[in-house]
């Protein structure tokens, strides 16, 4: 866990994980819901706006892993969007209903990622020197 190389791997796959659900929202949005006997969410404003957070997160995945020692605060940045994307879901798929149960799979990503971007920053705080 503590070599450059693994996380250029891990911040790869933040990224295309984003892709994937861009991709999926953008095409199944509607079918994840009606699969499950849920409207889907009205107005479609609020796909479009998932979309561009999905895509603007994929983004800041992507410029930490181009500039690994100088991202310090995008990786907190990612890290709080994390949080703020898994824990609604979290709440609503455990206490009161209406997201699909496909969800489970984004909190708990967003989760184990969370504590991986945690992680991260422990290693640039051992490599201060690569950030100079």
């Amino acid at each position: 866990m503590g070599s450059e190389r693994f996380w250029k791997i891990v911040w790869a796959v933040a990224v295309w994980h984003n892709v994937i659900a861009f991709v999926g929202l953008l095409f199944f949005g509607n079918d994840v819901y009606i699969r499950e006997g849920l409207e889907p969410p009205v107005p479609g404003v609020n796909y479009v706006r998932w979309w561009f957070l999905i895509a603007v997160f994929g983004l800041i995945y992507y410029m930490v892993y181009r500039d690994l020692y100088h991202s310090r605060n995008l990786v907190i940045a990612g890290m709080c969007g994390k949080v703020a994307s898994a824990t609604p879901d979290l709440v609503y798929l455990v206490w009161k209903g209406g997201v699909p149960k496909l969800f489970w799979i984004s909190v708990c990503t967003d989760y184990t990622f969370t504590i991986l971007f945690a992680i991260f920053l422990g290693f640039l705080a051992k490599h201060k020197d690569k950030a100079s």
